[in-house]
Protein backbone atom coordinates (compact mmCIF):
# COMPACT_ATOMS: atom_id res chain seq x y z
CA UNK A 1 0.00 0.00 0.00
CA UNK A 2 1.29 3.24 -0.58
CA UNK A 3 1.81 6.31 1.95
CA UNK A 4 -1.07 8.49 0.35
CA UNK A 5 -3.34 5.07 0.65
CA UNK A 6 -2.29 4.53 4.34
CA UNK A 7 -3.01 8.50 4.74
CA UNK A 8 -6.24 8.22 3.33
CA UNK A 9 -7.45 5.24 5.24
CA UNK A 10 -6.60 6.63 8.93
CA UNK A 11 -8.26 10.16 7.98
CA UNK A 12 -10.97 8.32 6.68
CA UNK A 13 -11.72 6.02 10.09
CA UNK A 14 -13.14 7.65 12.80
CA UNK A 15 -11.89 4.48 15.05
CA UNK A 16 -8.42 4.46 13.50
CA UNK A 17 -7.75 8.07 14.27
CA UNK A 18 -8.60 7.19 18.14
CA UNK A 19 -7.24 4.03 18.46
CA UNK A 20 -3.52 5.92 17.34
CA UNK A 21 -4.59 8.74 19.81
CA UNK A 22 -4.80 6.01 22.59
CA UNK A 23 -1.77 4.67 21.96
CA UNK A 24 0.21 7.60 21.50
CA UNK A 25 -0.73 8.35 24.92
CA UNK A 26 -0.03 5.49 26.64
CA UNK A 27 3.51 4.93 24.91
CA UNK A 28 3.94 8.87 26.32
CA UNK A 29 2.83 7.43 29.71
CA UNK A 30 4.21 4.85 29.41
CA UNK A 31 8.05 6.21 28.14
CA UNK A 32 7.51 8.94 30.86
CA UNK A 33 6.69 6.35 33.61
CA UNK A 34 9.78 4.19 32.37
CA UNK A 35 11.97 7.76 32.70
CA UNK A 36 10.48 8.33 35.83
CA UNK A 37 11.30 5.21 37.61
CA UNK A 38 15.02 4.93 35.89
CA UNK A 39 15.08 8.38 37.67
CA UNK A 40 14.46 7.38 41.13
CA UNK A 41 16.19 4.07 41.34
CA UNK A 42 18.98 5.96 40.38
CA UNK A 43 18.60 9.00 42.87
CA UNK A 44 17.07 6.38 45.64
CA UNK A 45 19.26 3.39 45.01
CA UNK A 46 18.35 -0.14 46.00
CA UNK A 47 17.54 0.58 49.51
CA UNK A 48 14.24 2.62 48.49
CA UNK A 49 13.34 0.12 45.83
CA UNK A 50 9.66 -0.50 47.16
CA UNK A 51 9.18 2.60 46.64
CA UNK A 52 10.24 2.67 42.93
CA UNK A 53 7.84 -0.33 42.57
CA UNK A 54 5.18 1.34 44.12
CA UNK A 55 5.01 4.37 41.96
CA UNK A 56 5.87 2.10 38.98
CA UNK A 57 2.78 0.40 40.30
CA UNK A 58 0.46 3.38 40.11
CA UNK A 59 1.68 4.38 37.01
CA UNK A 60 0.47 1.03 35.45
CA UNK A 61 -2.78 1.73 37.11
CA UNK A 62 -3.19 4.95 35.62
CA UNK A 63 -2.07 3.21 31.87
CA UNK A 64 -4.50 0.84 32.58
CA UNK A 65 -7.35 3.03 33.86
CA UNK A 66 -6.55 5.52 30.78
CA UNK A 67 -6.29 2.35 28.46
CA UNK A 68 -9.87 1.06 29.92
CA UNK A 69 -11.32 4.61 29.53
CA UNK A 70 -10.30 5.03 25.84
CA UNK A 71 -11.42 2.06 24.95
CA UNK A 72 -15.09 2.58 27.06
CA UNK A 73 -15.30 5.99 24.73
CA UNK A 74 -13.68 4.84 21.82
CA UNK A 75 -16.20 1.75 21.10
CA UNK A 76 -19.18 3.68 21.85
CA UNK A 77 -18.52 6.68 19.32
CA UNK A 78 -17.69 4.36 16.83
CA UNK A 79 -20.37 2.03 17.08
CA UNK A 80 -22.43 5.04 16.93
CA UNK A 81 -20.69 6.45 14.37
CA UNK A 82 -20.88 3.58 12.81
CA UNK A 83 -24.94 3.14 13.50
CA UNK A 84 -25.31 6.64 12.05
CA UNK A 85 -23.22 5.59 8.87
CA UNK A 86 -25.16 2.81 8.04
CA UNK A 87 -28.67 4.43 8.54
CA UNK A 88 -27.60 7.72 6.22
CA UNK A 89 -26.63 4.93 3.39
CA UNK A 90 -30.66 3.36 3.74
CA UNK A 91 -31.73 7.03 3.39
CA UNK A 92 -29.24 7.93 0.42
CA UNK A 93 -30.79 4.62 -1.43
CA UNK A 94 -34.35 6.11 -0.63
CA UNK A 95 -35.57 4.16 2.64
CA UNK A 96 -36.49 7.04 4.52
CA UNK A 97 -38.70 4.97 6.72
CA UNK A 98 -35.59 3.68 8.78
CA UNK A 99 -35.45 4.60 12.51
CA UNK A 100 -32.82 7.28 13.65
CA UNK A 101 -32.35 7.70 17.01
CA UNK A 102 -30.06 7.30 19.80
CA UNK A 103 -29.44 7.86 23.58
CA UNK A 104 -26.83 9.73 23.66
CA UNK A 105 -26.72 13.94 24.13
CA UNK A 106 -23.30 14.85 23.58
CA UNK A 107 -22.33 15.96 20.03
CA UNK A 108 -22.80 12.38 18.51
CA UNK A 109 -26.38 12.89 19.80
CA UNK A 110 -27.23 15.66 18.53
CA UNK A 111 -25.83 15.27 14.81
CA UNK A 112 -28.14 11.70 15.19
CA UNK A 113 -31.13 14.27 16.09
CA UNK A 114 -30.10 16.51 12.68
CA UNK A 115 -30.10 13.41 10.96
CA UNK A 116 -33.52 12.62 11.99
CA UNK A 117 -34.63 15.92 11.51
CA UNK A 118 -33.36 15.59 7.90
CA UNK A 119 -35.28 12.24 7.53
CA UNK A 120 -38.20 13.68 8.96
CA UNK A 121 -37.95 17.00 6.39
CA UNK A 122 -37.43 14.79 3.71
CA UNK A 123 -39.72 12.50 3.80
CA UNK A 124 -42.53 15.26 4.20
CA UNK A 125 -41.47 17.22 1.33
CA UNK A 126 -41.94 13.74 -0.83
CA UNK A 127 -45.09 13.12 0.33
CA UNK A 128 -46.31 16.58 -0.56
CA UNK A 129 -44.48 16.50 -4.13
CA UNK A 130 -46.22 13.08 -4.63
CA UNK A 131 -49.47 14.47 -3.20
CA UNK A 132 -49.22 17.93 -5.37
CA UNK A 133 -48.16 15.18 -8.32
CA UNK A 134 -51.38 13.41 -7.93
CA UNK A 135 -53.15 16.95 -7.58
CA UNK A 136 -51.55 18.19 -11.12
CA UNK A 137 -52.85 15.27 -12.76
CA UNK A 138 -56.03 14.96 -11.62
CA UNK A 139 -56.24 18.20 -12.70
CA UNK A 140 -55.20 17.83 -15.98
CA UNK A 141 -57.32 14.84 -16.48
CA UNK A 142 -60.35 17.61 -16.02
CA UNK A 143 -58.91 20.10 -17.71
CA UNK A 144 -58.42 17.47 -20.64
CA UNK A 145 -61.95 16.42 -20.49
CA UNK A 146 -63.70 19.34 -20.43
CA UNK A 147 -61.48 20.86 -23.37
CA UNK A 148 -62.18 17.72 -25.18
CA UNK A 149 -66.07 18.31 -24.30
CA UNK A 150 -65.51 21.90 -25.33
CA UNK A 151 -64.18 21.53 -28.44
CA UNK A 152 -66.50 18.13 -29.33
CA UNK A 153 -69.41 20.88 -28.42
CA UNK A 154 -67.86 23.65 -30.49
CA UNK A 155 -67.25 21.53 -33.71
CA UNK A 156 -70.81 20.35 -33.65
CA UNK A 157 -72.21 23.88 -33.16
CA UNK A 158 -69.60 24.51 -35.94
CA UNK A 159 -71.23 21.81 -38.28
CA UNK A 160 -75.03 23.11 -37.41
CA UNK A 161 -73.92 26.71 -38.34
CA UNK A 162 -72.34 26.17 -41.50
CA UNK A 163 -75.17 23.84 -42.37
CA UNK A 164 -77.60 26.87 -41.40
CA UNK A 165 -75.36 29.55 -43.47
CA UNK A 166 -75.64 26.47 -46.26
CA UNK A 167 -79.41 27.82 -46.14
CA UNK A 168 -80.67 24.54 -44.38
CA UNK A 169 -82.45 26.05 -41.48
CA UNK A 170 -84.21 22.21 -40.29
CA UNK A 171 -80.91 21.72 -38.27
CA UNK A 172 -80.62 21.99 -34.29
CA UNK A 173 -77.68 21.83 -32.32
CA UNK A 174 -77.32 19.19 -29.55
CA UNK A 175 -77.27 20.75 -26.24
CA UNK A 176 -75.08 19.83 -23.83
CA UNK A 177 -76.37 20.66 -20.15
CA UNK A 178 -72.62 19.68 -18.63
CA UNK A 179 -71.47 23.03 -19.67
CA UNK A 180 -73.77 25.88 -18.67
CA UNK A 181 -72.23 28.39 -20.67
CA UNK A 182 -72.45 26.60 -23.75
CA UNK A 183 -75.66 24.65 -23.00
CA UNK A 184 -76.88 28.59 -22.90
CA UNK A 185 -74.92 29.14 -26.04
CA UNK A 186 -77.03 25.82 -27.58
CA UNK A 187 -80.46 26.94 -25.89
CA UNK A 188 -80.32 30.66 -27.74
CA UNK A 189 -79.19 29.35 -31.17
CA UNK A 190 -81.83 26.72 -31.23
CA UNK A 191 -84.46 29.40 -29.94
CA UNK A 192 -83.00 31.87 -32.65
CA UNK A 193 -83.12 29.13 -34.99
CA UNK A 194 -87.31 28.17 -34.58
CA UNK A 195 -87.83 31.97 -35.15
CA UNK A 196 -86.38 32.48 -38.08
CA UNK A 197 -87.12 28.85 -39.56
CA UNK A 198 -90.93 30.36 -38.82
CA UNK A 199 -90.30 33.22 -40.02
CA UNK A 200 -89.16 32.25 -43.11
CA UNK A 201 -91.75 29.65 -43.37
CA UNK A 202 -94.45 32.94 -43.01
CA UNK A 203 -92.84 34.68 -45.54
CA UNK A 204 -92.27 31.93 -48.00
CA UNK A 205 -96.23 31.21 -47.78
CA UNK A 206 -96.99 34.94 -48.17
CA UNK A 207 -94.89 34.95 -51.17
CA UNK A 208 -96.71 32.24 -52.92
CA UNK A 209 -100.33 33.52 -51.87
CA UNK A 210 -98.96 36.96 -53.40
CA UNK A 211 -97.80 35.30 -56.15
CA UNK A 212 -100.79 33.16 -56.82
CA UNK A 213 -103.60 36.47 -55.98
CA UNK A 214 -101.36 38.85 -58.28
CA UNK A 215 -101.98 35.34 -60.97
CA UNK A 216 -106.09 35.31 -60.25
CA UNK A 217 -105.79 39.39 -60.71
CA UNK A 218 -104.16 39.07 -64.13
CA UNK A 219 -107.78 36.65 -64.67
CA UNK A 220 -110.12 39.08 -63.43
CA UNK A 221 -108.47 41.88 -65.31
CA UNK A 222 -108.72 40.18 -68.66
CA UNK A 223 -112.38 39.17 -67.54
CA UNK A 224 -112.78 42.74 -67.12
CA UNK A 225 -111.88 43.46 -70.50
CA UNK A 226 -113.94 40.74 -72.14
CA UNK A 227 -116.72 42.23 -70.53
CA UNK A 228 -115.78 45.93 -71.03
CA UNK A 229 -115.15 44.80 -74.71
CA UNK A 230 -118.61 43.47 -74.56
CA UNK A 231 -120.44 46.81 -73.26
CA UNK A 232 -118.79 48.39 -75.94
CA UNK A 233 -120.17 46.39 -78.66
CA UNK A 234 -123.75 46.96 -77.09
CA UNK A 235 -123.08 50.72 -76.94
CA UNK A 236 -122.11 50.50 -80.59
CA UNK A 237 -125.37 48.22 -81.27
CA UNK A 238 -127.74 50.96 -79.59
CA UNK A 239 -125.79 53.82 -81.14
CA UNK A 240 -125.92 52.24 -84.56
CA UNK A 241 -130.27 51.41 -83.66
CA UNK A 242 -130.60 54.89 -82.48
CA UNK A 243 -129.88 56.07 -85.60
CA UNK A 244 -131.99 53.56 -87.70
CA UNK A 245 -135.13 53.81 -85.60
CA UNK A 246 -137.34 55.41 -88.07
CA UNK A 247 -136.78 52.69 -90.62
CA UNK A 248 -137.99 49.76 -87.88
CA UNK A 249 -140.04 50.88 -84.79
CA UNK A 250 -140.04 47.28 -84.02
CA UNK A 251 -136.17 46.31 -84.05
CA UNK A 252 -135.33 49.32 -82.13
CA UNK A 253 -137.94 48.15 -79.92
CA UNK A 254 -135.69 44.98 -79.44
CA UNK A 255 -132.70 46.74 -79.37
CA UNK A 256 -134.07 48.65 -76.25
CA UNK A 257 -135.18 46.07 -74.55
CA UNK A 258 -131.24 44.23 -75.47
CA UNK A 259 -129.65 47.44 -74.05
CA UNK A 260 -131.75 46.86 -70.72
CA UNK A 261 -131.00 44.19 -69.76
CA UNK A 262 -126.89 44.68 -70.83
CA UNK A 263 -127.09 47.21 -69.04
CA UNK A 264 -128.65 45.35 -65.69
CA UNK A 265 -125.59 42.72 -66.80
CA UNK A 266 -122.76 45.40 -66.50
CA UNK A 267 -124.50 47.38 -63.61
CA UNK A 268 -124.79 43.35 -61.89
CA UNK A 269 -120.55 42.72 -62.94
CA UNK A 270 -120.00 46.02 -62.08
CA UNK A 271 -121.03 45.92 -58.58
CA UNK A 272 -119.18 42.51 -58.38
CA UNK A 273 -115.99 43.95 -58.95
CA UNK A 274 -116.51 46.84 -56.49
CA UNK A 275 -116.92 44.38 -53.88
CA UNK A 276 -113.81 41.83 -55.31
CA UNK A 277 -111.94 45.69 -55.38
CA UNK A 278 -112.72 46.37 -51.42
CA UNK A 279 -111.98 42.89 -50.58
CA UNK A 280 -108.75 43.68 -52.63
CA UNK A 281 -107.42 46.52 -50.72
CA UNK A 282 -108.43 44.94 -47.94
CA UNK A 283 -106.65 41.79 -48.35
CA UNK A 284 -103.19 44.33 -49.39
CA UNK A 285 -103.65 46.04 -45.97
CA UNK A 286 -103.56 42.14 -44.41
CA UNK A 287 -100.48 41.58 -46.56
CA UNK A 288 -98.86 45.28 -45.62
CA UNK A 289 -99.14 44.60 -41.93
CA UNK A 290 -98.15 40.75 -42.20
CA UNK A 291 -95.01 41.55 -43.90
CA UNK A 292 -93.85 44.55 -41.39
CA UNK A 293 -94.90 41.67 -38.83
CA UNK A 294 -92.44 39.69 -40.69
CA UNK A 295 -89.84 42.72 -40.43
CA UNK A 296 -90.41 42.87 -36.75
CA UNK A 297 -89.94 39.18 -36.27
CA UNK A 298 -86.44 39.27 -38.37
CA UNK A 299 -85.52 42.62 -35.99
CA UNK A 300 -86.06 40.09 -32.83
CA UNK A 301 -83.94 37.55 -34.91
CA UNK A 302 -80.77 40.14 -34.59
CA UNK A 303 -81.16 40.85 -31.38
CA UNK A 304 -81.23 36.81 -30.33
CA UNK A 305 -78.16 36.79 -32.75
CA UNK A 306 -76.62 39.75 -30.93
CA UNK A 307 -77.61 37.79 -27.27
CA UNK A 308 -75.83 34.43 -28.67
CA UNK A 309 -72.54 36.00 -29.84
CA UNK A 310 -72.48 37.83 -26.23
CA UNK A 311 -72.71 34.27 -25.10
CA UNK A 312 -70.10 32.56 -27.56
CA UNK A 313 -67.42 35.56 -26.05
CA UNK A 314 -68.28 35.16 -22.66
CA UNK A 315 -67.19 30.91 -23.17
CA UNK A 316 -63.82 32.92 -25.14
CA UNK A 317 -63.69 34.89 -21.59
CA UNK A 318 -64.10 31.56 -19.68
CA UNK A 319 -61.39 30.27 -21.70
CA UNK A 320 -58.96 32.72 -20.65
CA UNK A 321 -59.75 31.92 -17.27
CA UNK A 322 -58.80 28.98 -17.97
CA UNK A 323 -55.56 29.56 -19.49
CA UNK A 324 -54.85 32.02 -16.55
CA UNK A 325 -55.45 28.61 -14.39
CA UNK A 326 -52.30 26.66 -16.52
CA UNK A 327 -50.22 29.95 -16.46
CA UNK A 328 -50.17 29.52 -12.69
CA UNK A 329 -49.93 25.60 -13.23
CA UNK A 330 -46.91 26.64 -14.99
CA UNK A 331 -45.88 28.68 -12.30
CA UNK A 332 -45.75 26.10 -10.02
CA UNK A 333 -43.87 23.69 -11.94
CA UNK A 334 -41.35 26.78 -11.94
CA UNK A 335 -41.17 27.05 -8.78
CA UNK A 336 -40.93 23.50 -8.07
CA UNK A 337 -38.43 23.06 -10.73
CA UNK A 338 -36.55 25.82 -9.03
CA UNK A 339 -37.28 24.45 -5.31
CA UNK A 340 -35.35 21.20 -6.93
CA UNK A 341 -32.69 23.20 -7.98
CA UNK A 342 -32.05 24.36 -4.74
CA UNK A 343 -32.39 20.95 -3.28
CA UNK A 344 -29.61 19.58 -5.22
CA UNK A 345 -27.16 22.78 -4.89
CA UNK A 346 -27.71 21.72 -0.94
CA UNK A 347 -27.07 17.95 -1.82
CA UNK A 348 -23.98 18.70 -3.42
CA UNK A 349 -22.39 20.83 -0.44
CA UNK A 350 -23.83 17.83 2.14
CA UNK A 351 -21.44 16.02 -0.31
CA UNK A 352 -21.52 12.31 0.31
CA UNK A 353 -24.27 11.95 3.04
CA UNK A 354 -26.50 13.87 0.76
CA UNK A 355 -26.54 11.76 -2.00
CA UNK A 356 -30.04 10.43 -1.05
CA UNK A 357 -31.35 14.52 -1.10
CA UNK A 358 -30.18 14.61 -4.68
CA UNK A 359 -32.04 11.86 -5.80
CA UNK A 360 -35.17 12.94 -4.41
CA UNK A 361 -34.44 16.54 -5.54
CA UNK A 362 -33.69 14.97 -9.07
CA UNK A 363 -37.15 13.01 -8.96
CA UNK A 364 -39.04 16.56 -7.88
CA UNK A 365 -37.28 17.97 -10.59
CA UNK A 366 -38.84 15.66 -13.15
CA UNK A 367 -42.15 15.83 -11.70
CA UNK A 368 -41.72 19.70 -12.11
CA UNK A 369 -41.02 19.47 -15.85
CA UNK A 370 -43.72 16.93 -16.44
CA UNK A 371 -46.27 19.57 -14.76
CA UNK A 372 -45.15 22.00 -17.03
CA UNK A 373 -45.07 19.95 -20.22
CA UNK A 374 -48.83 18.89 -19.19
CA UNK A 375 -49.70 22.49 -19.08
CA UNK A 376 -48.21 23.53 -22.12
CA UNK A 377 -50.68 20.51 -23.82
CA UNK A 378 -53.77 22.04 -22.25
CA UNK A 379 -52.62 25.57 -23.20
CA UNK A 380 -52.74 23.99 -26.99
CA UNK A 381 -55.86 22.91 -26.33
CA UNK A 382 -57.47 25.95 -25.20
CA UNK A 383 -56.27 27.42 -28.30
CA UNK A 384 -58.10 25.15 -30.48
CA UNK A 385 -61.17 25.78 -28.88
CA UNK A 386 -60.98 29.49 -29.06
CA UNK A 387 -60.13 29.18 -32.38
CA UNK A 388 -63.33 27.16 -33.20
CA UNK A 389 -65.29 29.78 -31.07
CA UNK A 390 -64.04 32.34 -33.52
CA UNK A 391 -65.20 30.10 -36.29
CA UNK A 392 -68.77 30.32 -34.58
CA UNK A 393 -68.65 34.09 -34.21
CA UNK A 394 -67.70 34.02 -38.20
CA UNK A 395 -70.67 31.78 -38.56
CA UNK A 396 -72.96 33.78 -36.81
CA UNK A 397 -72.12 36.96 -38.26
CA UNK A 398 -72.87 35.62 -42.51
CA UNK A 399 -76.45 34.11 -40.80
CA UNK A 400 -76.99 37.78 -39.68
CA UNK A 401 -76.37 39.30 -43.09
CA UNK A 402 -78.96 37.07 -44.78
CA UNK A 403 -81.46 37.87 -42.48
CA UNK A 404 -80.92 41.67 -43.20
CA UNK A 405 -80.81 40.82 -47.17
CA UNK A 406 -84.24 39.24 -46.31
CA UNK A 407 -85.27 42.21 -43.97
CA UNK A 408 -84.73 44.21 -47.27
CA UNK A 409 -86.63 41.92 -49.89
CA UNK A 410 -89.66 42.14 -47.75
CA UNK A 411 -89.33 45.83 -47.27
CA UNK A 412 -89.42 46.04 -51.30
CA UNK A 413 -92.69 43.45 -51.32
CA UNK A 414 -93.97 45.97 -48.69
CA UNK A 415 -93.24 49.20 -51.22
CA UNK A 416 -95.40 46.53 -53.90
CA UNK A 417 -98.17 46.02 -52.26
CA UNK A 418 -98.68 49.59 -51.49
CA UNK A 419 -98.69 50.38 -55.05
CA UNK A 420 -101.57 47.70 -55.45
CA UNK A 421 -103.58 49.22 -52.80
CA UNK A 422 -103.32 52.51 -54.48
CA UNK A 423 -103.85 50.93 -58.09
CA UNK A 424 -107.04 49.30 -56.51
CA UNK A 425 -108.25 52.55 -55.07
CA UNK A 426 -108.30 53.81 -58.51
CA UNK A 427 -109.91 50.59 -60.13
CA UNK A 428 -112.64 51.30 -57.11
CA UNK A 429 -112.85 55.10 -58.16
CA UNK A 430 -113.59 54.24 -61.82
CA UNK A 431 -115.99 50.99 -60.85
CA UNK A 432 -118.19 53.24 -59.07
CA UNK A 433 -118.43 55.86 -61.81
CA UNK A 434 -119.03 53.13 -64.08
CA UNK A 435 -121.90 51.54 -61.79
CA UNK A 436 -123.82 55.30 -62.11
CA UNK A 437 -123.49 55.27 -65.41
CA UNK A 438 -124.77 52.12 -65.92
CA UNK A 439 -127.90 52.56 -63.61
CA UNK A 440 -128.65 55.85 -65.60
CA UNK A 441 -127.84 53.63 -68.73
CA UNK A 442 -130.89 51.41 -67.36
CA UNK A 443 -133.27 54.23 -66.50
CA UNK A 444 -132.93 55.87 -70.01
CA UNK A 445 -133.36 52.17 -72.00
CA UNK A 446 -136.33 51.25 -69.74
CA UNK A 447 -137.63 55.02 -70.06
CA UNK A 448 -137.26 54.32 -73.96
CA UNK A 449 -138.83 51.27 -74.05
CA UNK A 450 -142.51 52.52 -71.97
CA UNK A 451 -142.57 56.10 -74.30
CA UNK A 452 -141.78 54.62 -77.60
CA UNK A 453 -144.20 57.27 -78.96
CA UNK A 454 -141.69 59.50 -78.40
CA UNK A 455 -138.91 57.68 -80.46
CA UNK A 456 -137.09 61.17 -81.64
CA UNK A 457 -136.77 62.54 -78.25
CA UNK A 458 -135.98 58.85 -77.01
CA UNK A 459 -133.31 58.22 -80.02
CA UNK A 460 -131.68 61.41 -79.17
CA UNK A 461 -130.97 60.75 -75.31
CA UNK A 462 -129.96 57.27 -76.29
CA UNK A 463 -127.00 58.27 -79.11
CA UNK A 464 -125.79 60.91 -76.11
CA UNK A 465 -125.73 58.25 -73.53
CA UNK A 466 -124.24 55.81 -76.01
CA UNK A 467 -121.65 58.33 -76.76
CA UNK A 468 -121.03 58.73 -72.93
CA UNK A 469 -120.87 54.85 -71.70
CA UNK A 470 -118.34 54.32 -74.81
CA UNK A 471 -115.96 57.21 -73.22
CA UNK A 472 -116.32 55.56 -70.19
CA UNK A 473 -115.63 52.49 -71.39
CA UNK A 474 -112.44 53.19 -72.77
CA UNK A 475 -111.90 54.76 -69.41
CA UNK A 476 -112.39 51.51 -67.92
CA UNK A 477 -109.89 49.72 -70.36
CA UNK A 478 -107.30 51.85 -69.72
CA UNK A 479 -107.96 51.48 -66.23
CA UNK A 480 -107.74 47.96 -66.55
CA UNK A 481 -104.51 47.93 -68.58
CA UNK A 482 -102.82 49.69 -65.74
CA UNK A 483 -104.32 47.00 -63.22
CA UNK A 484 -102.96 43.72 -65.21
CA UNK A 485 -99.33 45.89 -65.03
CA UNK A 486 -99.04 46.35 -61.36
CA UNK A 487 -100.54 42.68 -61.21
CA UNK A 488 -97.41 41.76 -63.48
CA UNK A 489 -94.72 43.79 -61.36
CA UNK A 490 -96.57 42.12 -58.55
CA UNK A 491 -95.75 38.91 -59.37
CA UNK A 492 -92.14 39.95 -60.87
CA UNK A 493 -91.40 40.97 -56.95
CA UNK A 494 -93.49 38.00 -55.46
CA UNK A 495 -91.05 35.40 -57.74
CA UNK A 496 -88.28 37.42 -56.97
CA UNK A 497 -88.81 37.12 -52.96
CA UNK A 498 -89.52 33.71 -53.66
CA UNK A 499 -85.92 33.07 -55.19
CA UNK A 500 -84.23 34.56 -52.14
CA UNK A 501 -85.90 32.14 -49.97
CA UNK A 502 -85.19 29.09 -51.68
CA UNK A 503 -81.52 29.44 -50.26
CA UNK A 504 -83.61 27.71 -47.05
CA UNK A 505 -84.37 24.80 -45.87
CA UNK A 506 -87.43 25.14 -43.34
CA UNK A 507 -89.76 22.34 -41.31
CA UNK A 508 -93.67 22.00 -41.71
CA UNK A 509 -93.96 21.62 -38.34
CA UNK A 510 -91.80 24.75 -37.39
CA UNK A 511 -94.41 26.93 -39.63
CA UNK A 512 -97.18 28.30 -37.46
CA UNK A 513 -99.23 31.08 -40.15
CA UNK A 514 -99.65 34.55 -38.36
CA UNK A 515 -103.64 35.62 -37.77
CA UNK A 516 -103.03 38.51 -40.20
CA UNK A 517 -101.87 36.46 -43.15
CA UNK A 518 -104.61 33.67 -43.05
CA UNK A 519 -106.93 36.60 -42.86
CA UNK A 520 -105.61 37.77 -46.10
CA UNK A 521 -105.51 34.94 -47.89
CA UNK A 522 -109.37 34.12 -46.75
CA UNK A 523 -110.50 37.41 -48.29
CA UNK A 524 -108.79 36.55 -51.62
CA UNK A 525 -109.56 33.25 -51.42
CA UNK A 526 -113.28 34.49 -51.21
CA UNK A 527 -112.88 36.49 -53.87
CA UNK A 528 -112.05 34.14 -56.50
CA UNK A 529 -108.08 35.48 -56.68
CA UNK A 530 -106.91 32.32 -55.89
CA UNK A 531 -105.08 31.12 -58.92
CA UNK A 532 -105.97 26.99 -59.07
CA UNK A 533 -105.70 24.39 -61.80
CA UNK A 534 -108.15 21.68 -61.57
CA UNK A 535 -106.27 18.11 -63.60
CA UNK A 536 -108.99 15.12 -62.96
CA UNK A 537 -110.33 16.34 -60.24
CA UNK A 538 -107.48 16.89 -57.91
CA UNK A 539 -106.75 20.88 -57.49
CA UNK A 540 -102.93 21.34 -57.74
CA UNK A 541 -102.40 25.01 -56.10
CA UNK A 542 -99.08 26.52 -57.47
CA UNK A 543 -95.85 25.45 -55.24
CA UNK A 544 -93.44 27.68 -53.84
CA UNK A 545 -90.30 25.63 -54.34
CA UNK A 546 -89.03 25.72 -51.38
CA UNK A 547 -87.86 22.62 -49.40
CA UNK A 548 -90.12 21.37 -46.35
CA UNK A 549 -88.08 18.91 -44.01
CA UNK A 550 -90.13 16.57 -41.55
CA UNK A 551 -91.02 17.84 -38.37
CA UNK A 552 -87.47 17.82 -35.81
Amino acid sequence: MSDTGWKSTIRGSYAIKLSLSLIGILLLIVGSGALVYIQVITEIGETDAGIASSILGLILVAVISLALLGVTVGSNTIISLRQLSNTADQMAAGDLSVTVDSDRTDEVGQLVASLDTMRTSLREQIEESESARRDAQQVQTQIEQRAQQLEQTAEQYESVMQAVSAGDLTQRASVDDANEAMANVGHSFNEMLDELEQTVGDVKQFAGNVSEASDGVDERAEELQTASNGVTDSVSEISEGAHKQSKNLRDVSNEMSTLSAGAEEVAATVETVADTTKRATEAGTDGQQAAEEAISQMDAIESQTATTMDDIESLDDEMAEIGEIVDVIGEIAEQTNLLALNASIEAARAGAEGAGFAVVAEEVKSLAEETKDAAGEIEGRIERVQSRTETAVDGMDDTSERISAGVNTVEGAIAELNNVIEYVDEIDSSVQEINHTTENQARSATTVVEMIDEVASISEQTTTAADGVTKVADQQQNTLAAVEAAATELSSQAESLRTVLDQFDVDHGGMVESTQMNDAMEAVTASQFTATQTDGGTTKERQSGFTFGGAQ
